[in-house]
């Protein structure tokens, strides 16, 4: 059944739901709504022309607009008609506004995904290309809510909201919702869930707790057991499951630190008394949001306040830290000039069906494809841009689309943009117009110790190609010096970017990743070059 809602008569429900949505943007969406964007979000005539609403004004659409005040309904609910490039294609949802977050591919290929601001489940059918909702009448048309992540199994799509404090589940043949009620407190978040034998698995976020829900006996409910942090003043984040049958999760203070935690289901539900191991997270990572595992077993975690990525070592028990490129000036705008620093901030993490690593890098408006084998990272921008959360101040095609959900499937990423209500699709086979090779891969050095090297930046030789070099430590104890600075320029022949790689006296022995690559349009390509340093003979 497609959508139809009769919105009218929420007028007074705004100011409650944007109160409460407000308090997890902040938490979740990162502070970067700075003085131009707010100035913006309070005058739309600024960008959009008209006299400015007023901040409590409501005019009623009886669409799910309504649960926002006019002020706020750019910011929202979009600004502009779904876009495309050499790589991604965007959807529009017909329902305005539905704010879509998690996405899921079923193995037909059917792409399902779910409104926050609706609660509706919809389709897509990528051959007609035709978005399907499906009404959901057990949910308040006033509640604006955060639903984070959704699981398909046997036919059935399963996912957990904050407002209702529920688990739903969703028959994709019948088109039915069956809601699993006061699961969650008032206080609680839950975000990831993964289906594993009759369990489900939740992280509640602001709880501090890792759930089980034991669905076997679903005529009499869902039975309930957690296992709450050890780390006080904390949160839950992401978690992934191995084939050992125990749970990898963090549990972290915002931008303090925390631990990676490997626990056995069976100690969760009481079964069996097996200790959970836990292990301090690295200098760095400081907000670990996603988290998943690849078919080696090793573990890969987004680190949200930052540009950062980490692998771990399971065996080894030991990090590896990753850098993704620069965002693109037209991600933060930086109007004002007060972003001294902008970062990419990985969010959620994902392996592709060959294996690679997936993940969103939400303030530089990208979706990242990482090869473990070969340490070589493209990133792909997103058309759509939405300047109310960014410092965009009047510039153009600036912004970001809140791009929070991801799926892959065979050659395909499919993700939301929460922001402008679109769903998008990046086609990772499409071929990249300019290439990069490191003359050398791996470096040994002692402290103090300097090494050059280069690496070639390859264009298509069918056409001129716009490049910019990528250059980027992790670290201040090991620094690249670009020899020749380029900047932006174009190319229609190879050409070569020599380095000097400084290894302050003070580095500590270790690993080290630098990260050298080009960016061209739409599109960059890196590699990591990994720098050993030596303890001092």
């Amino acid at each position: 059944m497609t959508k139809k809602h009769n919105y009218a008569g929420y007028r007074g429900s705004s100011s409650r739901n944007t109160k409460r949505l407000g308090i997890i943007v902040a938490a979740f969406f990162g502070f970067i709504l700075l003085s131009s964007t707010v100035f913006i979000a309070a005058n739309p005539s600024f960008l959009f022309g008209g006299g400015p609403p007023t901040p409590d004004q409501v005019t009623i659409t009886d669409t799910p607009q309504d649960n926002y005040p006019d002020v706020q309904r750019p910011q929202f609910c979009g600004v502009a008609e779904p876009s495309a490039n050499a790589f991604i294609v965007e959807y529009n949802i017909p329902t305005p506004c539905t704010q879509p977050n998690p996405i899921v591919v079923d193995p037909t290929g059917m792409v399902w995904f779910v409104g926050t601001n609706t609660g509706d489940v919809a389709s897509f059918h990528p051959v007609t290309e035709v978005i399907t909702e499906y009404e959901n009448p057990l949910w308040d048309d006033s509640s604006v809510s955060m639903i984070w992540d959704m699981e398909y199994k046997d036919g059935y799509l399963w996912y957990a909201d904050e407002s209702h404090q529920s688990v739903w589940r969703f028959d994709t043949a019948t088109k039915e919702y069956r809601q699993f009620a006061d699961i969650f407190s008032s206080g609680s978040l839950p975000q990831v869930i993964q289906l594993y034998g009759t369990d489900i698995v939740i992280n509640d976020f602001l709880g501090n707790t890792l759930v089980v829900l034991d669905a076997s006996d679903l005529e009499s409910g869902l039975v309930y057991y957690d296992v709450p942090s050890n780390v006080t003043s904390a949160v839950t984040a992401g978690f992934d499951i191995d084939d050992n049958d125990t749970i990898w999760y963090t549990t972290w203070v915002p931008n303090v630190g925390g631990l990676l935690v490997n626990v056995h289901l069976d100690l969760i539900k009481r079964v069996e008394a097996i200790p959970p191991r836990t292990f301090e997270l690295p200098p760095g990572l400081l907000t670990p949001n996603g988290l998943t595992i690849d078919n080696s077993g090793i573990l890969w975690l987004a680190d949200t306040s930052s540009s950062y990525f980490f692998s771990f070592n399971t065996t080894s028990e030991t990090f590896t830290h990753y850098v993704t490129s620069p965002p693109d000036v037209l991600s933060y705008g930086n109007m004002t000039g007060v972003i001294q620093t902008p970062v990419s901030r990985p969010y959620w993490i994902d392996i592709s069906d060959s294996g690679k690593v997936i993940f969103n890098e939400q303030t530089a408006n990208r979706i990242a494809v990482f090869d473990t084998d070969t340490e070589r990272l493209i990133e792909y921008s997103i058309p759509s841009r939405n300047p109310f959360w960014s410092d965009c101040g009047g510039m153009a095609s600036c912004g970001i689309a809140q791009a929070l959900g991801i799926q892959s499937h065979e050659d395909k990423v499919w993700f939301t943009e929460w922001a402008e209500n679109h769903i998008g699709v990046l086609d990772t086979a499409q071929p990249i117009p300019v290439d990069i090779n490191l003359s050398d891969r791996r470096l040994t050095l002692y402290p103090g110790e300097n090494a050059m090297l280069s690496y070639d930046i390859i264009p298509d030789s069918s056409r001129p190609t716009s490049i910019e070099p990528i250059i980027v430590h992790t670290h201040n104890s090991l620094v690249p010096i670009q020899l020749v600075t380029t900047g932006i320029q174009i190319l229609d022949s190879p050409t070569s970017v020599p380095l000097q790689i400084v290894s302050e006296s003070w580095a500590e022995p270790g690993i080290y990743k630098i990260l050298l690559g080009v960016r061209s349009g739409s599109v960059s390509v890196s590699e990591f070059l990994t720098v050993e340093i030596l303890p001092e003979p």
